[in-house]
């Protein structure tokens, strides 16, 4: 989903406001399943950082990256959520 996303960006000049611009957009058929919570609507949503000129206009941040929801750890005892 990383790389749609980046595609999105290379293709608009902007970042996705959501993960279903993308499905809009056809760059995805569905949200996909988090395979760690095994949902679609528990990615955490990170958005882009904005320069100074893009909060004094008030514009509105699209998603950068996404993570898994989950609030479990894996076996080295990190968060799936910061991966």
């Amino acid at each position: 989903m990383r790389t749609l996303i980046d595609q999105y960006y290379a293709d608009k000049g902007k970042y996705p406001y959501s993960l279903q611009a993308l499905v809009d957009e056809k760059y995805l058929r569905a949200i996909p399943i988090d395979p760690i919570t095994r949902s679609s609507e528990t990615w955490i949503q990170m958005p882009e950082i904005m320069s100074e000129e893009d909060l004094i206009l008030a514009v509105e941040p699209g998603i950068a990256d996404v993570l898994s929801g989950s609030e479990m750890k894996s076996l080295d005892g990190t968060l799936y959520s910061t991966w």
